[in-house]
């Protein structure tokens, strides 16, 4: 997953997500996942990143580091992470973890994660069911091997039942909050559709006027209900989506060339697209590439 190189990290399992636009704005996507036996020196540091990931411990230890607080994660635990947000985790040398892990996005994945983490107070919480995790996980492993028709909605629905997993661990460990966060939140409805108008027009040029227009505001309380709901204005959640889809296509996409990348995910200029990537991400995009290479899982 994040530290190939490692000789002694075994891929049991791989998958890799195709998803069309269309079900990108409408539903639950996968990014990329694996079963993986991880080597004494896997691990990962970064800043930032694409997509959202729950990591699976089946076995072993390992320790890290989300939004600055440290954590520990063994065997029966999840491990969930908003990636665009600093992170770091690493295996214990002479246990190191045995997992299912994937990434992957879609409307209203950021603000149940959001809820989970609340919940728990910790970006780890237990698991409920080995067993039916070990089911969904090889049918999602299946549905995006085999791409039968209508896939899109049956990846949502095992997506949705890994999510599920975890609801379930913390209302078993009798998490007080659990009650109390909405696990499936979205945006305020208005806002839901300007984000999602977003996201499926990044690649264009849009303006705060048109947003507010689909959110049915004025671009004035568009703008302060759009930062309450995200944390962004406008403009910088577009930016920060754009530079992660960037991401994606970088790691994911090796063949396209960086100027195809910029166009890709809405600017024209290369060289001002390469400005905005490194004030998000701290590399030029071809730095990037060279430090986290290719990824297929």
């Amino acid at each position: 997953m994040d530290n190939p190189a490692s000789p002694r990290s075994v891929n049991l399992l791989r998958i890799t997500g195709l998803a069309s636009e269309q079900a990108r704005r409408l539903g639950w996507y996968v990014h990329n996942g694996a079963h993986v036996r991880c080597g004494p020196e896997f691990g990962c540091a970064r800043e930032s990143f694409f997509g959202h990931q729950i990591m699976f411990m089946l076995g072993g230890r390992g320790t890290g580091m989300y939004r600055g607080v440290p954590f520990t994660a063994s065997g029966g635990q999840a491990v969930l992470m908003d990636l665009r947000q600093p992170h770091a985790y690493f295996a214990q040398p002479d246990d190191p973890w045995e997992m299912y892990w994937v990434r992957f996005d879609g409307p209203g994945v950021a603000a149940s994660f959001t809820a989970l983490l609340s919940a728990a107070g910790s970006c780890v919480m237990p698991f409920a069911d080995r067993a039916r995790l070990d089911e969904d996980f090889r049918a999602l492993a299946r549905l995006l091997a085999d791409l039968p028709p209508g896939y899109d909605a049956w990846v949502y629905a095992r997506l949705a039942a890994l999510v599920a997993n975890v609801v379930e661990g913390l209302r078993r460990a009798g998490n007080e909050k659990l009650g109390r966060v909405e696990i499936s939140g979205a945006a305020p409805e208005g806002i839901a559709a300007a984000r999602e108008h977003l996201h499926f027009n990044h690649q264009r040029t849009l303006a705060v006027a048109e947003l507010a227009r689909v959110a049915h505001m004025s671009e004035y309380h568009f703008i302060r209900r759009f930062k309450g709901a995200t944390g962004f204005t406008p403009m910088e959640y577009l930016e920060k989506f754009r530079v992660g889809r960037a991401q994606e296509l970088i790691l994911t996409q090796p063949e396209l060339r960086l100027g195809e990348v910029a166009r890709a995910v809405g600017y024209e200029d290369p060289a001002y697209f390469s400005r905005v990537f490194r004030k998000r991400v701290g590399l030029s995009p071809r730095a990037y590439r060279e430090q986290e290479g290719p990824q297929s899982g």
